[in-house]
Formats: C-alpha cells, sequence, structure tokens
C-alpha cells in the first residue's frame, strides 16, 4: 500500500508539473459560484495574481460577462447534459487591469465525486496580432517574404542584415539603405552594411550617440537613444539634418528614415534609409519597415534564445487532459520514434483514429512530396537543437495530400539522450491558398491569364542572362492592337475583356505553349522569342501573328463580327539592347514605327530609330516653351471664288520658327501637340490670332467679305474642360461678327459624337460661325450629320483634284460631290488646285470656291493683306 501512495503521489506530482508547465491557462471552478478551486502557474503567471489572491476570487473578477445570466446562456447545456463541452472567445482582465483576449473551453467533470467545471483558456493575442499582421502585408508581401524567408534559412546575422538592405531597396522603394552599428569605443554609430545607389553619401560620415553633438540629434542618433521609428519627410528643409545637407543634395535624397533594431530587447542596429522623393514615408511605408525590422529582432533573438528554446519545449510536455482537448494535432513517439500516443484533433486532421496508427511509424502520414535529403536535414537540426518546424506535406487516410505547419520538440532525460518527439501540427490548406492567390495577383494578368509586366521582366532577365552565358540571341514581340479603343468606346468595356481574351489565344496559338506570351496591360501584348533565330524566322512568327489576328472575332456578346488588326515592333539581344528593359523599350519603340508606317505591319528596330525617338523627346521638350517664346506665327492661303475670281475666304495654316530647327512642318509637331494635350493652348491662340487678322482685313474695304478658317483638332473637341465660351467673348470683344471665321473639322469626329463634341458643334452654329468639313471623300463620310450639325461647306480632297484631268473617277467622284452638297444646300471647296485646267473643269462642275498653288502658296499675313488689295484693285 505504502509503494501505491508514494506512487500515486509521484504521479500527482508529475500532473502537476505538467499542468504547471503548459502554456495553456487551466483552472477549475465550482458551476454555482464559480469560484476557483484550481489555478495552473501559467493563468497566475498571465494575470498577475498568486494563487492565493485567485482561490478566493470568481470567475466574474475576470470578466463581468460571467453574470448569473451568462451562466444560465452559457452553462446550463453543460449542467443539463445537453453538451459535454462549449467553446468561445472572450476577454481577460489582468490584475493591473490590461485585457488579454483568450480562446476558452468549459467541460464539466467529475473529481472526487463532485463536479467541476474544468477550464481551459489560451492567450490568442499573438494569434489576433498575427491575424492584423497578414491584412497588413498584403500590400508589401513581397519584401516581408523575402525577409521571412531569409529569417527560416539564415543564422548569420551579416548575411540577414545585408538583405534587408537590398529588400529595403529593391521592394520597398527605397534608394539608399544601411545599417548602423555603434562603436563602442568612440560612441559613434558607424554603417557596417548598406546596398542601393549613392554609397558615397556614407563616405567618412559622423553620426555621434550622443544628444550633445550636433550629428547626434539627426533621425539615427535619436531613433538610437529613443528607441522609436524618426522620420524626416522633407529633408532638404528639417533642420534636425542639417550637418548632412549637402550631402543629401549631391546624391538627390529628399526625404529619409531611421528605425531602432532591437536584440535581447536592447538597441542592437538602426536601419536608415533614403528616397529621392519627399513625403516618402506615408504610414503604410512606415508599417512595412517597422514589420520588418521586428521580424529581424525576431530571428536576432532566435540566434541567442537556446534558454528560452527549452522553456518552450517544457511547455510541449502537456497534461493528459489538455493533450486530449487541444485543437492542434499532436503525436508523442518513444526514442526509437514510434507513435505512442495522439490527440483527438490527430483523428480529426488525418483521419486515422489512435487504435490504427499506435506503434507504428510517423510515416504513415508521409505523402511521399519530399526526398530522403529533407528528412535527413529535418533529423540533423532535431540532433543539434532539439527543436525543427516548418511546412510540410502530408496525406490523410483518405489520401488527399495537404500541407501543414509542423513543429517537433525533443524531450530529453535525465542523461539528455532523447526520451520522447513531441509534434504538434496544423492544417494550413486555407493559408497555403490565400499564399498562391497572392502570388498570381501579382504575377499574372487576371483577365487572360497571362504573365503580367513584372513577372515579363523576371523571365526576360533570366532570358538575357542564359542568352548570355550560352551566346544565344533573343528575339522579342511588342505587339499593340490598332482600333481596338474603338470597339472599347463603342461597344463596352466587356466585349473589349472578351476581345482581349480571344486575342491572347491566337497570339498563344502562333507560337506555342513553350514560348512566354505576355499582356503589358491594355491592348499590348508581349512575346519572348528565345534563340537560335535569325531575322525571316522571327518575321515569319510576327507575320503569323498579324494574320491571325486581322482574321473576324465572332464573340457571343454580340451578332456581328469584329475586325481588329495589329501592330508589331521586333527588337533582339545583344543587337538591339544588352539588358531586359533596354530590350523591351526597343521593341516598344520598333512597334510605333509600324503604327507610323500605316498599322497592320511589323517592324524591327534600327539605331535611326532610337536617334528619331531622342529627336521626337528633344522637339517636344522645344514645343512646350515655343508658345510663350512666341515661335509660332500664321500663315494664309487665299480661297477663290470661282465665279468671280475674287479671294472671299483664306485658311490659317500655324507655323513653328525654331530658333535653331528653322521652320517646322505642322506635320512633325501637331501630332506631338494632340499626344501631350498642347494642342488646346496652341489651338486658342491659332483661333485668337486668326481672329485678329479677320477684324483687320474686315476694316479694310478690300477685305470687308473676307471669312477666315482656322483647323481645329478633335482633342480640342473631345476635351470636357475646353469651352468655346471664351471665344465667343473674344469675337464679342473683337467686334468681329460669327460669319466671318469658319471651323474646319474632319470626318471622323462625327463618327462617335458625344455630348461635349455636340455642345461645341451646335454652340459654333448658334453663334454664326460658319463649319467646314476637311478632306471630305477620304474617311468615312458621316452624311446622315451633315445636317444635323448645320456643316456649311465640304472640301474636295487635292488627291481628287490632283488627277481630275486625266482621270475620269476623280472627275466623277468631284462631280458627284457637287451635285450633293448643292442638293443639301452646301458649298463646295475644292483643295489642291495647282492648274488653270484644274480650275475650270471644277467650276464647270459648279464647285464654288478652290485653293491651292494656282493662285498662291500660304503667305504671310503682310503678303496675304498685299495680295488682297492687289485682287480688290
Amino acid at each position: 500500500m505504502q509503494s501505491l501512495i508514494i506512487s500515486l503521489k509521484t504521479k500527482l506530482a508529475q500532473i502537476q508539473t505538467i499542468l504547471d508547465k503548459t502554456p495553456s491557462l487551466i483552472f477549475m471552478m465550482e458551476p454555482e459560484s464559480l469560484r476557483f478551486t484550481f489555478v495552473n502557474q501559467g493563468l497566475m503567471q498571465c494575470l498577475g495574481y498568486t494563487q492565493e489572491e485567485m482561490l478566493t476570487m470568481s470567475a466574474d473578477k475576470l470578466n463581468p460577462s460571467f453574470s448569473n445570466q451568462y451562466c444560465q446562456q452559457v452553462l446550463a447545456p453543460l449542467l443539463s447534459g445537453a453538451q459535454t463541452a462549449v467553446d468561445f472567445e472572450m476577454t481577460f482582465l489582468r490584475k493591473d487591469l490590461s485585457a488579454v483576449p483568450v480562446s476558452l473551453f468549459l467541460r464539466l467533470v467529475e473529481l472526487d465525486d463532485k463536479q467541476l467545471l474544468l477550464a481551459i483558456a489560451q492567450d490568442i493575442t499573438v494569434r489576433q496580432g498575427h491575424e492584423a499582421h497578414i491584412a497588413r502585408l498584403t500590400n508589401f508581401y513581397k519584401a516581408l517574404s523575402e525577409v521571412n524567408q531569409a529569417i527560416v534559412r539564415m543564422h548569420d546575422e551579416t548575411e540577414l542584415l545585408t538583405l534587408v538592405c537590398k529588400v529595403a531597396v529593391e521592394f520597398g522603394g527605397m534608394a539608399l539603405a544601411w545599417i548602423g552599428r555603434l562603436d563602442a569605443a568612440n560612441q559613434y554609430i558607424q554603417p557596417v552594411m548598406s546596398y542601393g545607389r549613392g554609397k558615397d553619401y556614407l563616405d567618412d560620415i559622423v553620426i555621434s550617440a550622443s544628444e550633445d553633438e550636433a550629428s547626434g540629434r539627426g533621425p539615427v542618433g535619436t531613433a538610437f537613444r529613443e528607441r522609436r521609428t524618426v522620420v524626416v519627410n522633407d529633408y532638404l528643409a528639417d533642420e534636425m539634418v542639417r550637418p548632412w545637407w549637402g550631402r543629401a543634395a549631391k546624391v538627390g535624397w529628399q526625404s529619409a528614415a531611421a528605425f531602432p533594431v532591437t536584440r535581447a530587447g536592447k538597441i542592437f542596429a538602426i536601419l536608415s534609409v533614403y528616397h529621392a522623393q519627399a513625403q516618402a514615408f506615408d504610414r503604410g511605408i512606415i508599417q512595412l519597415i517597422e514589420e520588418m525590422c521586428s521580424d529581424i529582432s525576431f530571428a536576432l533573438d532566435n540566434f541567442d534564445r537556446e534558454k528560452e528554446r527549452k522553456q518552450l519545449e517544457q511547455e510541449l510536455k502537456l497534461s493528459a487532459l489538455v493533450y486530449q482537448n487541444s485543437s492542434q494535432a499532436m503525436m508523442v513517439t518513444n526514442e526509437s520514434n514510434c507513435i505512442i500516443s495522439v490527440n483527438q484533433a490527430y483523428t480529426s486532421i488525418t483521419g486515422y483514429t489512435a487504435d490504427e496508427v499506435l506503434g507504428k511509424n510517423p510515416r504513415v502520414l508521409s505523402s511521399g512530396k519530399h526526398d530522403a535529403s529533407f528528412y535527413k536535414e529535418m533529423w540533423h537540426t532535431l540532433k543539434e537543437c532539439q527543436h525543427w518546424q516548418g511546412r510540410i506535406w502530408s496525406k490523410r487516410k483518405n489520401g488527399d495530400i495537404y500541407p501543414e505547419w509542423l513543429t517537433i520538440n525533443v524531450i530529453l532525460d535525465e542523461e539528455g539522450d532523447p526520451n520522447y518527439f513531441v509534434a504538434t501540427f496544423y492544417d494550413i490548406t486555407d493559408k497555403v491558398h490565400s499564399e498562391e492567390l497572392i502570388w498570381k495577383q501579382a504575377n499574372y494578368d487576371m483577365l487572360t491569364g497571362l504573365p503580367n509586366r513584372y513577372l515579363l521582366h523576371q523571365r526576360m532577365t533570366d532570358d538575357v542572362r542564359l542568352a548570355h552565358q550560352h551566346g544565344l540571341t533573343l528575339a522579342v514581340l511588342y505587339i499593340d492592337l490598332d482600333q481596338f479603343k474603338e470597339v472599347n468606346d463603342t461597344l463596352g468595356h466587356q466585349v473589349g475583356d472578351q476581345l482581349l481574351i480571344e486575342v491572347a489565344q491566337r497570339i498563344k496559338s502562333c507560337v506555342g505553349e513553350a514560348v512566354v506570351v505576355a499582356r503589358l496591360g491594355g491592348d499590348e501584348f508581349t512575346v519572348i522569342l528565345p534563340g537560335p533565330a535569325d531575322n525571316a524566322y522571327v518575321a515569319g512568327i510576327a507575320e503569323k501573328i498579324i494574320a491571325k489576328l486581322v482574321m473576324a472575332f465572332t464573340l457571343s456578346e454580340i451578332q456581328s463580327a469584329i475586325y481588329i488588326s495589329a501592330s508589331i515592333g521586333i527588337a533582339s539581344y545583344p543587337h538591339d539592347a544588352e539588358n531586359a528593359e533596354d530590350l523591351l523599350k526597343s521593341a516598344e519603340q520598333a512597334m510605333y514605327e509600324a503604327k507610323l508606317a500605316g498599322r497592320n505591319r511589323l517592324s524591327f528596330y534600327t539605331s535611326a530609330l532610337q536617334i528619331k525617338a531622342r529627336n521626337r523627346l528633344s522637339l517636344l521638350g522645344d514645343l512646350r516653351g515655343a508658345l510663350a517664346a512666341n515661335q509660332f506665327e500664321l500663315h494664309f492661303q487665299p480661297i477663290v471664288n470661282l465665279a468671280t475670281g475674287k479671294i472671299t475666304k483664306a485658311e490659317a495654316l500655324i507655323r513653328w520658327q525654331h530658333p535653331q530647327r528653322g521652320m517646322v512642318s505642322p506635320a512633325e509637331f501637331i501630332p506631338l501637340a494632340e499626344e501631350t494635350g498642347l494642342i488646346i493652348a496652341i489651338g486658342d491662340w491659332v483661333f485668337r490670332e486668326a481672329a485678329r487678322w479677320a477684324r483687320r482685313w474686315k476694316s479694310d474695304q478690300a477685305g470687308a467679305s473676307i471669312q477666315v478658317s482656322v483647323n481645329m483638332s478633335p482633342v480640342q473637341f473631345k476635351d470636357d474642360t475646353f469651352n468655346i465660351d471664351g471665344w465667343l467673348a473674344y469675337l464679342q470683344e473683337l467686334g468681329l461678327p460669327g460669319r466671318n471665321m469658319v471651323i474646319e473639322i474632319t470626318e471622323g469626329l462625327l463618327l462617335d459624337v458625344t455630348s461635349v463634341i455636340s455642345d461645341k458643334l451646335l454652340g459654333f452654329r448658334d453663334a454664326g460661325i460658319k463649319v467646314s468639313m476637311d478632306d471630305f471623300g477620304t474617311g468615312y463620310s458621316a452624311l446622315s450629320y451633315l445636317k444635323k450639325f448645320d456643316i456649311d461647306y465640304l472640301k474636295i480632297d487635292q488627291s481628287f483634284v490632283r488627277d481630275i484631268t486625266t482621270d475620269p473617277s476623280d472627275l466623277a467622284l468631284s462631280e458627284a460631290i457637287v451635285v450633293m452638297a448643292n442638293k443639301l444646300g452646301l458649298k463646295v471647296i475644292a483643295e489642291g488646285v495647282e492648274t488653270a485646267e484644274q480650275r475650270d473643269l471644277l467650276a464647270q462642275c459648279g464647285c464654288d470656291y478652290a485653293q491651292g498653288y494656282f493662285y498662291a502658296k500660304p503667305l504671310t499675313p503682310a503678303a496675304f493683306e498685299l495680295m488682297l488689295k492687289t485682287d480688290d484693285g
């Protein structure tokens, strides 16, 4: 009997030790009064009470929610036997009145013929923090993922901190990042590692740890002393960083921040980062780097935490009660690695009951997805560290393979030899799916499923590196769809999206599954063709794509077929560029050349394109200042009444007298002005200048009936910020009637008439300003709009007039335009008249007006005015 008592006391002591060492918060209560009858060490440490204090307390001291009414609702099912256990989440109040969130499990148990409530709680502060952490990291997943992966695989602080600097620059968008450590000998903070551009900023830099020195009152010194993040968002204006203004101005820093990195609770280092833009450190960026520094501190602490690791190992010695009711799967094996115990969560996750696995090796769960080296490394780590954790793929009883997060701790006996292996794991299927989704969203276009710009750059960089290593070539096709904007604007984005999906499939069908096809965004696609391949082969692929895309698209959303085409630019490595970024730019320039050449074609990159692009960029820069520099002037080409031979109209034509280039053709700078929006200001100047001359000539008897026409860009019409009221007010200020001005438009403008366009056209009509349709017959002849918007003049394009004396078809077309215009009450102006014979034929057709070199080239205002006086005489 004595030996039995000693055995029971030993077991009781063991159970008490286990209950005190477990990380769970365990206590027992009387069901009626909720007074504590037992509390473990973990609960007392968490709440700050002594055992004596807690055994005189009831549960409502921890949370007022433990009221009678609450108990009736929550505990009644237990007391009645309707439920064997209940679990929920709530908040406990510590002795210092601070709150700690917990998940609580309650079960009614029999002890010494007495019913007690067994409560097992878990401090979920860390879990809740992790959930918020994951939500915050969505936008910065790659940066922190890189650091976290490094924390897992690295055991060297120098390697880790070097990577942190690199991550801050490459993923965080910083220009320079460096780590500073205190030199105890001289009390200065010295750079120990850095990454990024402008490293000469750090040359001989002096930063004191003392507040008594000016260099110690900057961000780094302050962050070191006060253990807080210090941000300077306007570097060159903040007195805090005055000692380094000169250095910052030299390298272009506009903002900076310093973040403390702790180790074992003490300042270990300062992470200092710089950005080339002011106000670069918003809350999101600050949180990113603070999280990163927190992770670094965690990793550094792990290097030093052998004592804490042993404590964690002890906490894995769960009591039988806690062990069986844990939400995590648990498995214990002996020194021979045979399973001696599993809990209920193990059965729920794996599908195996305890009877099916006891005595067996844990490899019963092996998925076959890990090789021998994986397990060899695992056992090596367990032997060296008595601890291992990581992601592993396991197999359920039904054959399903799933990911789990597994932690294994070795329990040593008194001699220091392995006695037990305690494994805990949980199913992380949802987490893995989320990670896969985040990665896919970051690397693939969600509409077409093709690699996006980010992944394309990675693939191109890899392919360029391989091509360089093996002496191969690499071709890139830059594909831009023609007419896609018209489809999107007229048929809607849903149809446009379906069209892009079909385009992606057609491009892929032309190159095969092994070739990378990516969508850059919008209607732009890219194909990477690894070499060796000559120009003929690459051109053949491009022509195949062009032929495929020009074929009709039949989409389920609409009844009629859709027709588009594609312009393709081609560049190759190493002939056209030496890196991925420049290779893509070269292909894009070649694509624009294909566009300019008429679309629906391919173009190879040449050095001439680079020169052309630079010239274009230079011209654009000059164009931005041309108006303010008074470099523009108007010339006027007379328009003659064929019946009287008199000049009754003039077309105002802009000219740019460049101080170095000389006279720049409108065909060269007008498209640039339209692309950049400069046409709004230039067009406003043209109208006002033309109106000013029209008013001058109206005052002169010779020009009393002169109408001056100005060409108006579709961009001006479509810009909803441009209002014609300013023009009308200017005419009123000049005292010039609207009938003395004519607005020339193109046919294409009327194909997609919005309220913004129609309001301007009708506004001109109401003001008496005439409207002329330029180049009639060369594009889409929107006949139904001629009367709707009160078009006054039709201009026969010079392409018809040029061969009117030799080509009967052109003559017939011109006659038809005149007859149609007369029937509609419109007047006709023929452009490009160069001979008397052309003039006479047009007059015979009934054409009203003519302009061209036969009468005069565009003239300066003074020359035109002289011609008016001569014509009147």
